[in-house]
């Protein structure tokens, strides 16, 4: 990897706050690689610093996958010729994006990586507007992560168990599907009745859920998966299945692949992308082939 300095725009506040605590040995690690750091202060403020950023080669988020998106949305203001190259150090919650890429769980090593990885470019969603870097999903998903946008705060959960958690107390309490008018790569519409409805880049959301086990994040295509609408002891029994990756088989589940959809509904629909809350009546959403490049593994594929 050619070297260039760093911005590290670090979110303190991230897995309960001990993003801050972990800074000083954040700084360690990296003390002979040259770079900035700067903190952010409120929602949206990691956009903000790195949509502002001059005369850095890579910017690093550091915190977990809002901190990412955020990043993200402030590189994509960049234009392509001129946008830096962003790097991962995980220190958040659910971290879905270190997993798509392959970013090690161990901070150490995660450091180390930023210095001897190497450049791989990647696929970047859009939905109305914003973008994202590994998922989108309408329905149910975005009840449970609501929720979990709760329990972060009230339970202090993180990871898998929080998304778990949450699940399980959306699908006790508000298990219903809803109707849509669904297009996928600028067909024609079709009405659709579904519970839930997830168009992701990286294989997994909810810090590990394998909702689309065999989506590439570079390949310029959406993976989607459908759910049939079921009743509370059919979801049940498959939950631990889409935990797995091993629900695609099943009858009441759609699996396909595609670089568009819209999505409208007679009201407003709650989604979310990369973990942040949305509600609109309307979705358009495309795939921007190969828009960003990341600092990857030397070993990732």
């Amino acid at each position: 990897m050619s070297e260039g300095r760093m911005l590290l725009i670090v979110n303190p506040v991230a897995r309960h706050g001990e993003t801050q605590a972990l800074l000083p040995v954040i700084e360690k690690l990296l003390a002979s690689v040259g770079h900035d750091t700067v903190l952010t202060e409120h929602p949206g403020h990691a956009a903000e610093l790195a949509a502002g950023a001059q005369g850095y080669d890579v910017i690093v988020a550091v915190g977990g996958d809002g901190t990412v998106h955020e990043v993200l949305n402030g590189l994509m203001a960049h234009p392509v010729e001129s946008r830096p190259t962003l790097g991962l150090l995980p220190t958040g919650s659910g971290n879905d994006t270190r997993r798509t890429l392959g970013v090690s769980t161990d901070l150490a090593q995660a450091a180390l990586e930023l210095s001897t990885g190497r450049r791989r470019a990647f696929d970047v969603g859009v939905c109305n507007g914003v973008y994202f870097n590994n998922s989108f999903a309408a329905g149910l998903d975005a009840k449970v992560t609501a929720k979990a946008v709760e329990y972060k705060v009230t339970k202090k959960r993180d990871g898998l168990w929080l998304y778990l958690t949450a699940l399980l107390h959306v699908l006790f309490n508000e298990l219903d599907a809803f109707d849509i008018s669904l297009a996928f790569d600028g067909e024609e519409p079709a009405h659709v009745r579904t519970l839930i409805l997830a168009a992701t880049n990286g294989p997994t959301y909810g810090g590990g859920f394998q909702i689309c086990p065999h989506a590439i994040a570079d390949d310029g295509l959406f993976e989607v998966c459908m759910i049939d609408p079921l009743k509370l002891h059919e979801a049940l029994w498959r939950l631990p299945f889409v935990i797995a990756g091993k629900h695609t088989e099943m009858k009441v589940v759609h699996m396909s692949r595609h670089s568009s959809l819209v999505l409208e509904s007679e009201g407003p629909m709650p989604a979310q992308i990369d973990g942040e809350v949305l509600l609109e009546r309307r979705y358009e959403i495309s795939m921007l082939p190969g828009a960003i490049t990341c600092i990857v593994p030397k070993e990732s594929t």
